[in-house]
């Protein structure tokens, strides 16, 4: 409750600001910075978060000082959140166990020097876990004003909130206070209604007797000092019922001109609702009450005189007691973590309306100029096409931004991929995170940028020919978001709740369940399908947890969640169905991990399924045989048809499992000659499993930096925590060779035709130790085989015919006289084989040590050598080489991103010995000099110091 202050005082007196939450109080009632004071929270109040909770609750606690910059700016926190310090551990009341104290002295508990000025006290109570936590009644966190001195102060008790929503006839309890006694006044619309002379406490039952906007004042007098504070009460109109025009949506909906916009929200059985805003200064204002449908379900209003291009926020008020931001807003503000943001991510970021409102606000800007889309043609790869590239932004580049992500793309699209999968980017809680924690799931989080450059990054995939996929979270919710607060008991969603179960159906969900057998679900999920898709041009879902997409109660059970459920199926189907009326074509992928016939159902409906083989493969890698890779195989589950082969998304690491690497590193087989746990053994693992993954017909997946061999385990130092971002592995010649293998074998199952063909055995891939897999297809026949144990030894490639046969990695021949011959392969060793030859590779086999080259590079060029190397930022760099012709030339510069530093003009060189002398300097790093003599190019990679 914010107070309006008032002095006329011969003394030198500092009035105060006191905003007091109702689940807190303070004795002294008005302290100054070296008290000592004793801190009561009441769990019955705010939140509830932990209402009748059974655990330790602790306060995770700092100060506002005058070095904050913002309420979420606290300093001189005791201690991380996860950290349980005693000192901060409540003490519960024996006779009330919803009562907790805590007695300390500001100034030493929270050790702030006597340089910084202490404002306020702030505190979120949570359980020792952290399951729990305790708030104000909006879920921010709680905040006690500390005085510079001992004052005259006053402050209204009761009630706790600026403003409140009564009906004719309520009483209103009003109690308020001094720090010394004085003359007490309190005021209902500049009417006096109650006196205390000499008195430290005011306490007033006010009787509403007429309706609209009341001004309630209290005035502490005390000599020529005056202090007062306020707060309002409502009596609203009553509720108009009418239904809102045709043709709108759920959220937002904007007119044409862009000066007007009819807000839509869903929320069963409240009383009223009005809108508070950057329009009416967050003030409750008749004219912005709400009307409702005639089934009572839909609140709407027409908002107007707004300035095309201008922003907006806005929240509802809801019964006069509850604000919360719109649960389908496109874009919010959270006054506690938006400070972290930077501004190069976020340029000219909304400031949050501090001291007029609490809580999440909307973002809306009506008549914007729309994002010009450049690219508008593109098709979408078809799925058998799909190579899938999971990333997470956050831990993929360093300024976790899209405008980073931009600047990288380069070397996706080198890699060869198809597709990019993202993390979830909707509006999750907090800023660092994995994105599972939704709080809107239709807002973009501002964390990774703004809207218009998504956009763009999705933009310029398309005009590289990558299709965007979105990793999205519909089994649950955060307990912040609106779905959760509005229909609340105890913090857990209520039973009456429009969304959310009060109690998970199975054994899986984290936070608040979904029920989409529910229409008021099926509608928020089905709105915000088709937003993403048609916002920002996506090209599908990857859909988290959709075996939880179910109301079959089964407790703990995960056999009965993963058995055949009909419901489940209709629940997905019609939001398939969404999905393909909004945006034809776009992909549905689901996280099932249910009964395989109900996966089938899926697929034959044109939707696709994750497929984890990340144990079997591992086991291969660390030199354990693995005897079943075949769960990649689309056939394996039956799926054989031109409908179904291209189902399954096979992957042998996603953000859930734990890195092949690491797992090599730490727990690969050895004996005394080879062993998995080197570097580079390991790495050679990582080809021989991909050669064995990419070759196997259908769609695939890697995740981040798997074609580098990432190495950090997924629990170090939590499953969700921050990661190291390796770039630097580009650099290390055993890391890129792991790089180029990927990027060949992907650009093998891509161009041609034959790694789409049904003719393959997945059980050969079934097969221990020395594995062959074989894919047949009339433009060519290929023969795989690799040596997954740690000895030498022989193995049976079974050649589909005799005959010559052509090493796909190195171009060398191999005549067969005999299918039933072994090949004698060291371990860790394969090979691929095709009996028509290819293309060779784009980056070499063997030399990329020494530069990747084209085909017929070395047939004119005797030489190619780059000088110094490494070199410094300043030194000039030499290009030499040695034609064995004549010939045009031109060389050019790339970073590690694929950005082009330099390219020089074509020029004709006689043959014999030729030097380039380059003077422009180069940050340090690592670059990549491509030297192209009529058409044919060699690559050679430089490090500067």
């Amino acid at each position: 409750m914010k107070k309006i202050l008032c002095l006329a005082c011969l003394f030198s007196l500092t009035i105060l600001t006191y905003h007091l939450e109702a689940q807190i109080t303070c004795t002294p009632a008005f302290p100054t910075p070296d008290d000592n004071v004793t801190i009561t929270f009441d769990a019955t109040q705010g939140n509830k978060g932990l209402l009748n909770e059974t655990k330790d609750v602790y306060a995770h606690t700092g100060v506002i000082t005058d070095k904050s910059t913002a309420p979420s700016d606290w300093k001189y926190v005791k201690a991380a959140w996860t950290t349980n310090l005693p000192e901060c551990k409540l003490t519960r009341d024996a006779a009330n166990p919803n009562l907790y104290t805590l007695k300390f002295n500001i100034r030493q508990f929270y050790n702030v020097p006597s340089t910084d000025t202490i404002k306020k006290m702030a505190f979120v109570f949570r359980n020792s876990d952290q399951s729990n936590q305790g708030k104000t009644a909006d879920n921010s966190d709680i905040f006690y004003a500390v005085s510079t001195s001992a004052l005259f102060q006053s402050q209204i008790i009761t009630p706790t909130t600026s403003s409140i929503f009564v009906n004719i006839g309520d009483v209103i309890p009003v109690n308020a206070s001094a720090s010394v006694a004085g003359d007490l006044f309190l005021y209902d619309n500049n009417i006096q209604v109650a006196t205390s002379i000499g008195a430290l406490n005011l306490s007033y039952n006010l009787k509403v007797t007429n309706g609209g906007l009341h001004k309630v004042v209290f005035k502490a007098v005390k000599g020529t000092a005056v202090d007062s504070s306020s707060f309002t009460y409502f009596v609203a109109n009553a509720v108009q019922s009418a239904n809102y025009p045709s043709g709108l949506q759920l959220g937002a909906n904007f007119n044409a001109k862009g000066d007007s916009m009819t807000l839509l929200f869903q929320a069963p059985r409240k009383k009223n609702v009005f809108v508070i805003g950057s329009f009416n200064n967050y003030q409750i204002d008749e004219a912005y009450q709400m009307k409702q449908t005639l089934d009572g379900n839909t609140w709407w209003l027409a908002v107007g005189g707004l300035t095309p291009g201008n922003t907006y926020t806005y929240q509802y008020l809801v019964e006069g007691t509850m604000k919360v931001a719109d649960p389908l807003s496109t874009l919010i503000l959270d006054p506690n973590n938006d400070a972290g943001i930077p501004a190069e991510t976020f340029p000219n970021l909304p400031l949050y309306p501090t001291g007029k409102t609490t809580g999440f606000i909307s973002v809306v800007q009506p008549g914007k100029t729309p994002y010009n889309w450049k690219t508008t043609n593109f098709t979408r790869p078809a799925k058998s096409d799909l190579v899938i590239y999971e990333l997470h932004i956050r831990d993929f580049v360093a300024k976790h931004n899209y405008q980073t992500l931009i600047d990288t793309i380069n070397y996706l699209k080198n890699l060869g991929i198809t597709a990019i999968e993202l993390m979830p980017v909707s509006e999750f809680n907090g800023n660092e995170s994995w994105g599972y924690d939704p709080v809107f799931h239709n807002a973009l989080d501002k964390y990774y940028g703004t809207p218009d450059k998504f956009k763009e990054f999705v933009d310029l995939c398309h005009s590289k020919g990558i299709a965007v996929i979105l990793d999205v979270v519909f089994n649950h919710v955060f307990g912040t978001s609106p779905l959760a607060t509005l229909y609340a008991t105890n913090g857990l969603p209520s039973a009456d709740n429009p969304w959310l179960n009060t109690v998970a159906p199975h054994p899986f969900s984290v936070f608040d369940d979904f029920n989409h057998e529910s229409l008021f679900t099926k509608a928020y999920v089905s709105r915000c399908i088709s937003y993403w898709l048609s916002e920002y041009k996506i090209d599908g879902y990857r859909f988290d947890l959709a075996k939880g997409f179910t109301q079959r109660q089964c407790g703990g059970s995960d056999a009965c969640t993963s058995a055949f459920d009909q419901s489940r199926v209709n629940i997905i189907s019609n939001y398939n169905q969404v999905v393909q009326q909004t945006s034809p074509g776009a992909y549905t992928i689901l996280e099932s991990f249910v009964d395989n016939s109900e996966e089938t159902v899926y697929v034959n409906a044109g939707m696709m399924i994750w497929g984890n083989n990340n144990y079997a493969y591992n086991q291969a890698t660390m030199g354990y045989n693995g005897d079943n890779l075949k769960g990649v195989a689309p056939q394996a589950r039956g799926w054989v048809t031109a409908q179904n082969q291209n189902g399954l998304i096979g992957y042998m690491e996603s953000h859930d499992e734990e890195r092949l690497m690491f797992k090599n590193l730490k727990y690969g087989n050895f004996n005394s000659t080879y062993n998995v746990k080197d570097l580079p053994t390991a790495l050679r693992r990582i080809e021989l499993a991909s050669a064995f993954f990419y070759t196997v017909p259908g769609p695939k997946m890697l995740w981040e930096f798997g074609e580098l061999g990432y190495d950090v385990a997924i629990d170090n130092p939590c499953r969700v925590c921050n990661k190291p971002i390796y770039w630097n592995y580009f650099s290390n010649p055993n890391r890129f060779r792991l790089y180029n293998v990927t990027r060949n074998l992907i650009d093998l199952k891509l161009s041609n035709v034959a790694f789409r063909s049904l003719s393959y055995n997945a059980d050969d891939l079934n097969v221990s130790g020395f594995k062959h897999f074989h894919v047949s297809d009339a433009s060519f026949n290929t023969t795989i085989f690799g040596n997954f144990t740690v000895d030498v030894g022989l193995v049976t490639p079974y050649f589909q015919h005799t005959g010559t046969w052509f090493n796909y990695m190195t171009g060398e021949t191999l005549q067969v006289n005999d299918v039933a011959g072994t090949i004698n392969l060291l371990p860790g060793e394969y090979r691929i084989y095709t009996d028509k030859q290819l293309k060779k590779p784009v980056a070499g086999y063997v030399k990329y040590e020494l530069g990747v080259f084209t085909q017929d590079f070395s047939d004119k060029v005797n030489e190619f050598m780059v000088y110094p190397n490494p070199k410094s930022s300043q030194d000039n760099l030499h290009l030499g080489y040695n034609l064995r012709e004549g010939g045009e030339v031109f060389y050019s510069i790339t970073n590690l991103l694929g950005q082009k530093i330099v390219q020089s003009p074509k020029h004709y060189v006689t043959s014999g010995s030729n030097e380039e002398n380059i003077k422009i300097p180069l940050l340090g790093g690592v670059y990549f000099i491509t030297l192209n003599v009529d058409g044919a190019t060699g690559m050679q990679k430089l490090i500067v110091e």
